[in-house]
């Protein structure tokens, strides 16, 4: 299309937007094959070059907080950047997937649970992008892509300077009256993805979306949005409704307000959640006793009026950060370290409010900073090595934890996050002696009993394993993981019905416990109970539609009993939810065999292949289908390829059944094999 390469080895393939301020390229590196970016171009206004050395310190800038910003894995990702010809040029990820406008289609509204899941994705990644200082300034279903790969949300197409502040009529609808008069707030990107939600609600394309301008109360400017002929959650419509109220002072004023009053009205089971936040106390735990000592060292050092206003500062970030409000707990801590950037305290705190929000880079050079100012400061040691186990640098976390012990030899939260990043290496031992430590200075502490509980189940010891979940039981009789973990560890030692009372159990303390009801299911259904075990994949659909395993076992329930059209309805509703589910295709693919639908059979096992070359059962599974239709060469190659990776896979019974296979096709026999291998008809993941 142009013979001009950008920066010397960018071709551009297709012109996506022309503007009057630059242009947006779809380029490939000629460098690279099959590489796709998304590069954009801002124009200078003059050839000035005080003009242009201003430009460029703003571009350097806004491309440094984009790199930033990419290093989220739902946030475009910022290649590189570069000038060439008086003009600026930022590369970004392509992102394969679909705009939220091929979901948000005309008068196809979106449930309460889509929009509810809808927003939350999105505000979890605005909770990060405000963090950053950065308002996105163009929140729309065009720059809400769905990822191919995983099917998550990715939030692009980030404006800059002052691309955000335009009168074009291609973006009135989304943009609320403060952000058109240029006086953007970060409640301007809720007010954006409010309208967003609304369009969900009611089915509207991107086109009659503009009319909500003309639904506008005329008095009040508030959007008048709320169909009689629709059916809208109250509790839903009102939280939407102050998401997009025309006076910014009276909007939500930060996405986790948004976030905190939608987890209300969910019924998502939050047991991980509560999990997270436990960990998260661990994060929190010394601090108290430190700050004493901290207040008293920085006060020495800064005149009266200036400790006055630090302490004002940081005692704001404080409640901000006990409110649950973490980005101003930021900015205030941020205040308070200008006035004093040798204060470890604000340092600590707001390094806490960093990982509250996610930013775990942030946190973690925040306690470094700690660090750095006080080296004998164990609990700055203990925060930082938490961030790192987030960040996935494990062996950085450990190390962080082994000083944190030798500056306080009695923490149990120490030895316990040490053996979380031990777990992580698979250093077995070390993970399980630290665990053990933790429980001999505090032999209440149950996390620590059922983390070596679930390792001891990996590692086979499984009575010592169910002596862990029964301390945990015994010290607190209403933790309903213990349970469950027990439960688990029973099923594998084929104590089937004890497994089915401790499931029981979880399920009676926590009656929303999807992996319990999961579990018992599968019990039940080995059992042959399948009425009982309808019940418990039933139950989980009522409680959240969208989990795709109830589908997947479900339908190998129905499968066990010869049930082969509702075990195909299932692993169809599967794959509406993941079009690239490979049990779902594989077994979907069995039940089409056993119905005799061939041609169906094969087309779901060659797509199982296609999605994952390594997929070893789909091989296998399509062996016996063109062994059926007398294809032997391409039964033969099926049958190879499965035996080599069911043997790379350390799947002895099933390389040994993808060998018999071979050898009978080989001697010139076509016996449809009546055996597959033993996950064929339980793949579950």
């Amino acid at each position: 299309m142009n013979s001009h390469l950008l920066n010397g080895h960018y071709r551009i393939v297709k012109v996506l937007n022309d503007g009057e301020k630059g242009k947006t390229y779809l380029v490939e590196d000629v460098n690279l094959a099959d590489s796709q970016f998304i590069v954009k171009q801002f124009r200078s206004p003059s050839s000035n070059p005080q003009t242009l050395t201003i430009l460029r310190r703003l571009f350097d800038s806004k491309a440094a907080t984009l790199e930033k910003l990419g290093q989220h894995d739902k946030i475009q990702k910022l290649i590189t950047s570069f000038e060439e010809n008086e003009e600026f040029y930022i590369v970004q990820e392509f992102i394969f997937g679909n705009p939220l406008t091929d979901e948000i289609i005309q008068g196809q509204p979106l449930n309460k649970d889509q929009v509810i899941s809808l927003l939350s994705d999105i505000l979890e990644i605005l909770v990060i992008v405000h963090s950053y200082g950065v308002i996105h300034r163009d929140i729309n279903p065009a720059n809400i892509i769905r990822r191919e790969s995983d099917k998550k949300l990715v939030l692009v197409n980030f404006v800059t300077g002052n691309e955000g502040i335009t009168n074009t009529d291609d973006n009135l609808e989304y943009m609320p009256i403060e952000q058109f008069n240029g006086n953007l707030k970060y409640n301007s990107d809720i007010y954006a993805l409010g309208v967003v939600a609304i369009a969900a609600l009611l089915g509207l394309s991107a086109n009659e979306i503009s009319n909500l301008r003309t639904q506008k109360n005329r008095l009040t400017g508030e959007i008048v949005w709320q169909n009689k002929n629709i059916k809208i959650n109250r509790k839903l419509a009102r939280i939407i409704n102050r998401m997009v109220r025309f006076n910014y002072r009276k909007r939500y004023q930060y996405a986790t307000e948004v976030l905190d009053d939608l987890k209300k009205i969910t019924n998502v089971d939050n047991d991980q959640q509560k999990q997270h936040q436990k960990k998260l106390l661990l994060v929190l735990t010394g601090v108290a006793g430190c700050i004493t000592l901290g207040v008293g060292a920085w006060q020495l050092r800064l005149p009266k009026p200036l400790i006055d206003a630090q302490q004002t500062l940081y005692q704001e970030g404080v409640n901000q950060y006990e409110a649950g409000n973490y980005e101003g707990a930021v900015e205030n801590l941020n205040q308070a370290i200008k006035l004093d950037p040798k204060n470890a305290l604000a340092y600590n705190k707001r390094g806490d409010a960093y990982y509250r929000l996610g930013d775990y880079e942030q946190a973690q050079a925040d306690s470094s900073q700690a660090i750095s100012l006080n080296p004998q400061d164990a609990n700055a040691y203990f925060d930082r090595g938490f961030a790192f186990s987030e960040l996935g640098k494990y062996k950085e976390a450990i190390a962080d934890y082994t000083q944190a012990i030798k500056l306080n030899s009695q923490d149990a939260y120490a030895y316990y996050g040490r053996g979380l990043a031990h777990a992580q290496l698979k250093d077995n031992k070390g993970a399980i002696g630290d665990f053990s430590k933790a429980i001999a200075l505090k032999p209440e502490y149950t996390e620590a009993y059922l983390q070596r509980g679930i390792l001891r189940r990996r590692l086979r010891q499984r009575i010592e394993a169910i002596q862990d979940f029964d301390t945990v039981i015994k010290i607190n009789p209403s933790d309903a993981k213990a349970y469950y973990q027990r439960g688990l560890t029973q099923s594998i030692n084929k104590q089937k019905y004890a497994a089915l009372k401790d499931y029981t159990d979880a399920i009676n303390i926590n009656p929303k416990y999807i992996e319990a009801y999961l579990n018992r299911g599968d019990v039940y259904s080995d059992l042959g109970d399948n009425l009982e075990a309808t019940e418990d994949y039933n139950a989980i659909l009522q409680i959240d539609p969208k989990f795709t395993a109830a589908y997947i076992h479900r339908g190998i329930h129905r499968f066990s009993f010869g049930d082969y059209k509702g075990a195909i309805q299932d692993y169809t509703e599967a794959l509406k939810l993941d079009s690239n589910n490979l049990a779902a295709y594989n077994n979907r693919g069995n039940a089409y065999l056993d119905l005799g639908n061939k041609k169906a059979a094969n087309q779901d096992y060659s797509r199982a292949i296609a999605i994952n070359g390594s997929n070893a059962l789909a091989y296998y599974n399509r062996g016996v289908i063109r062994t059926k239709q007398k294809n032997k060469q391409g039964a033969i190659a099926d049958f190879k390829k499965a035996a080599k990776l069911f043997q790379q896979q350390g799947e002895k019974d099933s390389y040994q059944d993808a060998q018999r296979e071979i050898a009978i096709l080989q001697n010139n026999s076509l016996p449809a094999p009546t055996t597959r291998p033993k996950s064929g008809k339980r793949e579950k993941r």
